[in-house]
C-alpha cells in the first residue's frame, strides 16, 4: 500500500496519543511520554488508559475516541491481545498514523500471522498508515518528538540533523543516535519498522522523500519487501537529489537451496540483493560507522560534475596515506598522484610530494602556508576527481596548523573538488572543525575507503528499453501455456524437458545447432542412427537423454560428446539409459536429442532466476564449471535494456578472451547482448521461476544455444491463469 501526504503525523505530528502508558514510571511504556517531556515536544499528548483517570500527572482518557483534538499520530503500547480493540478505536477517532509495540504477530507463526493480516486490513480500508508491530517508534529530534521505547533516548541531548533513519531493528535506532552523537552526527527522524506489515521501507521512503527537513537517508536493513516501492522510492531520492546508504543483514542463502539451476549456485540472495541495491543506486556499506558516515561525503557528489572519478590522497604522515591507499585500491577506487601541472606546481613552491600515487607532504604539511597552497592547487586542478586528506598527529595537537588551511582552502574555493579529511589518531576537536565547515570527516580508514569508493561509483542509467521490437511476449506467453499444460505441469510446476525449453527459448528468437528429437518409442523400434541419417545431420554429435527429472544431465551420465559413427550413436544411446537406469531408476525418459556439434571462440552462461527478497534478476558469467567455482558474473534485476546487457558483458572478467586480448579472434559479443536482453523479458512470465542457458557457445559471427533449461514455479492458488 503506498499512501501519500503522511509525513507530517508521522514525524512532526500536532497531536499524539499514547495507548497503554503505565502509571509505573520505570516500565517501558512509560518511556515515550517521559522523552518527549524531556525533549521539548511543543505537540499535545494525550494517554489513553481506561483504568485510570490520571497518569504520571496526566490526565487519561478511556479511548482515542474520547480525546477532545484530532489525533495525528497513536502510539499502541498494550499488549498483543489488546492490539486489534485498540486499532479499533484509533479508526474510529480518525487516526492518520498508528504505531504498534507489541510482538506476537507474524513473527511466532500462524496464529500470529493471521492476527496481523486482520490490522492491515483494517488499517488499509481506514486509509491509515501503520508502523509496525514490533516497532519501537518514531523520532524527531528537531522538534523533541521522541516517541520511542528505545532506552538511548534518555540522552540529555540529543544530535539535531537532517539524515532520516529508517530501520528494521528498534534498538538500532538507538545505536545509531549514540554513535552519531560520538561523531557530531545528527538526525532529523528515526523510524522503527519492526514487521512491515503494511508500511515498508519504500513507502516511509516515499513518504518523507519531498521533506525539505531531510538531506540524505540511513537504511538498517534485515530483509527487503515490496521490492518494486523500494525502487520507486530510490528513483524519486535519486531525482531529489537525495543519498541513500544501507547497510543489510540477513541475506540468507535459503531461496538459493531451492534453485536447480547453475544460475543458483552463484546468484544467491546476497548477491541479489546487492545488485539490486546497486542498480537503484543505494549506496551498500559494510562498515557501519560509514551507515552515517557516507552521506554527508554522498552530497559532494554534484561537485565532481565533469571531474574524472578517481582519488588523489594527500598525507602529512606516510604510514596513514598508506593505508588509505590500499583500502582504496581494494575497492577498485581509480588512484591519481599529481598531474604535470600540479607537480609543476609542487616543485616551483618547494613543496615536498614524495612519488607515486600517494601525495606525500610529510612534515611540510604543519605548516599552515604550504598546506593551504597544496590542497588549493590539488582541488582547483581539473584532472583531480576527490582530494582525500590523511592528517598525522597534529589534527590531536594543532588543529590551527593541521586542520584550519585545510578548511580556508575549501571555503575560498566552493566549487572546486569535494575533499575528504581522515585524522589518524582521536582528534574530536578537529573532526567538529572540519565538519562544521562542509568537510566530511571519518573515524576510521575503513568508512572513509567505503565512502570514497561510493562517491565515485557510477550511477545506474535508467532503462533505455532497447528491446527487441520482434519479440511478441504474448505469444511466448501463450506458448509457455501450452507447454506447461501438455508437461501437466499446471498446479504443482517442475523442470520442462530441453526440448520443450529450447521451444520457449526458440520464440524468444535463441538458436541452437542442427538437431532431432526422437521419442522413446521410436527409439525402441529402430536403431537411432537410421533416423539420424534420414534426418541429414553429420557427424561429429552430441546425444542427450531428454527428461524433466534429468536437469543435468551430465551428472547421471546422460549426455555423450563426440559421437564420430553409427555404432558409436546407437551404443551411446545403449550407454545413457543404462546409467540413468542405475542412478535414478524412476526417472521418466521422453527420448533422446541429438545434435551436431558446433565450435566456437568460448562459452557463457545467462540465467533468469526469481530471487526471494528482489523478484527476478539475470546473471551473465564465462560458461563451464569455473563461472560456479570463481562466480565470475555479473547481476542485475530484470528485465534489461540492450545497453544495460553490453555493461553486464563488459564486467566479466573470463570474457577477456572473447574481446580479442592479445590478437585472438573476437567473439560475437554483440549476438550475447542480444540473447541476454531477450532471455531477461521472461522475468514478465510469473510462472517461470529459473530460466538458464549454459553453455551458449560465442562464434565469430553470432552465437549458439547448446543445452536449456527452464523450472516452472507452483500455481498459486489464487491465480487461474498465467500473469
Amino acid at each position: 500500500m503506498i499512501m501519500t501526504d503522511f509525513a507530517q503525523p508521522l514525524i512532526a505530528p500536532e497531536t499524539v496519543a499514547l495507548i497503554g502508558v503505565s502509571g509505573d514510571a520505570k516500565k517501558l511504556s512509560a518511556r515515550p511520554l517521559q522523552f518527549c517531556q524531556q525533549h521539548g515536544f511543543a505537540g499535545k499528548i494525550y494517554i489513553v488508559n481506561p483504568r485510570r483517570d490520571e497518569v504520571l500527572g496526566k490526565k487519561a482518557y478511556p479511548s482515542v475516541t474520547a480525546i477532545p483534538d484530532k489525533v495525528d499520530h497513536a502510539y499502541i503500547l498494550v499488549g498483543t491481545d489488546l492490539v486489534e480493540a485498540a486499532l479499533d478505536d484509533c479508526i474510529a477517532a480518525g487516526v492518520k498514523v498508528v504505531s504498534i509495540l507489541a510482538d506476537g504477530f507474524a513473527e511466532v507463526g500462524d496464529e500470529g500471522m493471521a492476527r496481523q493480516t486482520r490490522l492491515v486490513a483494517k488499517a488499509d480500508a481506514a486509509n491509515m498508515v501503520l508502523i509496525g508491530p514490533n516497532s519501537m517508534g518514531v523520532v524527531n529530534t528537531n522538534i523533541g518528538f521522541v516517541c520511542t521505547t528505545n532506552a538511548a533516548f534518555k540522552a540529555e541531548e540529543l544530535p539535531r540533523g537532517r539524515l532520516a533513519v529508517l530501520s528494521h531493528s528498534g534498538s538500532l535506532i538507538g545505536t545509531l543516535i549514540s554513535r552519531g552523537q560520538e561523531r557530531n552526527i545528527g538526525f532529523a527522524a528515526l523510524v522503527s519498522l519492526g514487521n512491515e506489515a503494511q508500511s515498508c521501507v519504500g513507502s516511509l521512503g516515499l513518504g518523507l522523500v519531498e521533506d525539505d527537513h531531510i538531506d540524505a537517508f540511513v537504511l538498517f536493513l534485515e530483509t527487503l519487501r515490496n521490492p518494486e516501492i523500494f525502487a520507486a522510492f530510490a528513483a524519486a531520492a535519486k531525482r531529489r537529489g537525495k543519498p541513500v546508504v544501507a547497510y543489510m543483514l540477513g541475506k540468507s542463502s535459503d531461496g538459493q537451496a531451492l534453485s536447480v539451476s547453475h544460475t543458483g549456485a552463484m546468484t544467491g540472495e546476497a548477491e541479489a540483493v546487492q545488485a539490486f541495491l546497486a542498480y537503484h543506486n543505494i549506496a551498500e556499506v559494510s562498515q557501519f560507522d560509514a551507515l552515517f558516515e557516507a552521506p554527508a561525503l554522498l552530497l559532494k557528489k554534484p561537485q565532481l560534475k565533469s571531474r574524472p572519478r578517481r582519488a588523489t590522497v594527500v598525507t602529512t604522515t606516510g604510514g596513514g596515506g598508506a593505508m588509505l591507499v590500499d583500502q582504496l585500491s581494494l575497492r577498485g577506487v581509480d588512484l591519481a598522484g599529481l598531474s604535470p601541472a600540479s607537480k609543476m606546481f609542487f616543485d616551483d613552491q618547494l613543496i615536498p610530494c614524495g612519488s607515486g600515487k600517494l601525495v606525500d607532504v610529510t612534515l611540510a604539511g604543519a605548516q599552515y602556508d604550504i598546506m593551504k597552497k597544496a590542497i588549493t592547487q590539488l582541488i582547483n586542478d581539473p584532472e583531480t576527481g576527490v582530494v582525500v586528506v590523511a592528517i598525522g598527529s597534529s589534527a590531536q595537537f594543532n588543529p590551527e596548523l593541521a586542520v584550519k588551511p585545510i578548511i580556508d582552502a575549501v571555503q575560498e574555493n566552493p566549487a572546486a573538488a569535494p575533499v575528504v579529511a581522515f585524522p589518524l589518531p582521536i582528534a574530536k576537536q578537529s573532526m567538529t572543525m572540519l565538519e562544521a565547515n562542509g568537510i566530511p570527516c571519518f573515524g576510521s580508514v575503513e568508512s572513509c575507503a567505503d565512502s570514497v569508493a561510493l562517491l565515485l561509483a557510477a550511477e545506474s542509467s535508467s532503462p533505455d528499453d532497447q528491446y527487441d521490437a520482434a519479440i511478441d511476449l504474448q505469444s511466448v506467453h501463450q506458448q509457455l501455456d501450452a507447454i506447461i499444460k501438455t508437461a501437466a505441469l499446471e498446479v504443482d510446476g517442475g523442470v520442462l524437458n530441453e526440448v520443450d525449453g529450447n521451444r520457449v527459448f526458440a520464440s524468444l528468437g535463441m538458436n541452437g545447432p542442427r538437431q532431432l528429437f526422437l521419442p522413446l518409442p521410436e527409439i525402441n523400434r529402430h536403431p537411432a542412427s537410421e533416423s539420424v541419417a534420414k534426418a541429414g545431420l553429420a557427424y561429429p554429435l552430441v546425444a542427450k537423454l531428454v527428461s524433466q527429472d534429468l536437469p543435468h544431465k551430465s551428472d547421471y551420465g546422460a549426455v555423450v560428446l563426440s559421437i564420430e559413427t553409427d555404432d558409436a550413436l546407437d551404443a551411446a544411446v545403449a550407454q545413457m539409459r543404462q546409467a540413468v537406469k542405475s542412478h535414478i531408476p524412476s526417472a521418466s525418459i521422453d527420448g533422446v536429442l541429438f545434435q551436431e556439434m558446433a565450435f566456437g571462440l568460448g562459452e557463457a552462461l545467462v540465467g533468469l532466476r526469481r530471487d526471494n527478497l528482489v523478484g527476478p534478476v539475470i546473471t551473465v558469467g564465462a560458461g563451464g564449471i569455473f563461472a560456479e567455482i570463481y562466480k565470475d558474473v555479473s547481476i542485475r534485476p530484470a528485465p534489461v535494456s540492450l545497453a544495460t546487457a553490453r555493461k553486464m558483458i563488459d564486467e566479466v572478467k573470463g570474457f577477456a578472451a572473447l574481446r580479442g586480448y592479445r590478437g585472438k579472434a573476437k567473439g560475437d559479443l554483440e549476438a550475447l547482448a542480444n540473447l541476454v536482453a531477450n532471455l531477461s523479458q521472461l522475468a514478465s512470465l510469473s510462472r517461470i521461476a529459473e530460466a538458464e542457458i549454459n553453455p551458449v557457445l560465442v562464434q565469430t559471427d553470432g552465437v549458439l544455444m547448446l543445452d536449456a533449461l527452464i523450472r516452472i514455479q507452483p500455481q498459486p492458488m489464487s491465480d487461474s491463469a498465467l500473469s
